[in-house]
């Protein structure tokens, strides 16, 4: 007789919460109606309830753990993707991230008669930052620079870390004149920041190289003209801006 007073009373109670679950509302519903307790089935009726109830716990959690791994296999590939494309020290887009986007520009400078030009940026007397203050320094002297481009570009612009110490601007729609421009303010930014390393005070300039897009050009000769500008510019002194004139 007492047994039979625990079946009515653990037959009446939820055993998993769970309102929008059409089996378990129904069972709940058929448990709790007690015309229903002396038939011959009822306690199979029981056991499938819990059981059904036991399989929707695992199945949730078999649920929310898939959330969980999607969610961290998410994160990784945006990691992945992130580190492919950007350089570690600096934050900046790398070289496969700029040419990638330089091939775009030239496509729709094709398409639709488009102009765009880009900056080459060397650090002058990188090596003998390095020398003389240490790798340490150097990293930060980069992380410096790599800030100042940043920061002295518009959000359409593309900066990435070329190479070494060198630094490549994309710019969409500007000709010469505005890139020549955009570079002297870069220069002048670079040069009137000191950083100060271990209580080293550090002066760091740039020597910069302008070019722009004409019809026909590919990547390499657009890069290729604005190194041979930023090379003339350390001919030249060095801590300057230069334009290639002519083709």
């Amino acid at each position: 007789m007492a047994s039979g007073k625990r079946t009515r009373k653990a037959s009446t109670e939820r055993l998993f919460d769970v309102t929008d679950d059409p089996v378990v509302a129904w069972a709940d519903s058929v448990a709790a109606d007690e015309t229903r307790h002396a038939e011959k089935t009822y306690e199979d009726f029981l056991r499938l309830r819990k059981h059904y109830a036991t399989l929707l716990r695992r199945f949730e959690q078999v649920t929310r753990l898939s959330d969980s791994i999607q969610e961290d296999l998410k994160l990784l590939t945006d990691s992945l993707y992130e580190a492919a494309r950007k350089d570690p020290l600096t934050g900046l887009s790398n070289r496969r991230e700029m040419l990638e986007s330089l091939a775009t520009q030239i496509r729709r400078a094709e398409r639709h008669n488009e102009v765009f030009s880009v900056v080459l940026a060397d650090i002058d007397h990188f090596k003998a930052v390095n020398d003389q203050h240490g790798h340490e320094a150097g990293d930060i002297v980069l992380i410096h620079v790599a800030h100042q481009l940043e920061q002295s570009v518009r959000e359409e612009d593309i900066c990435a870390r070329w190479g070494g110490e060198e630094f490549l601007i994309c710019l969409p729609h500007v000709a010469l004149a505005g890139a020549t421009s955009v570079a002297e303010k870069l220069r002048q930014r670079i040069d009137t920041r000191e950083l100060s390393v271990s209580g080293s005070g550090i002066h760091v300039t740039a020597s910069l190289g302008v070019a722009t897009y004409q019809p026909g050009d590919e990547i390499d000769t657009l890069v290729r003209i604005a190194d041979g500008a930023m090379f003339e510019a350390k001919r030249r002194g060095r801590n300057q801006v230069y334009v290639m004139d002519g083709r």
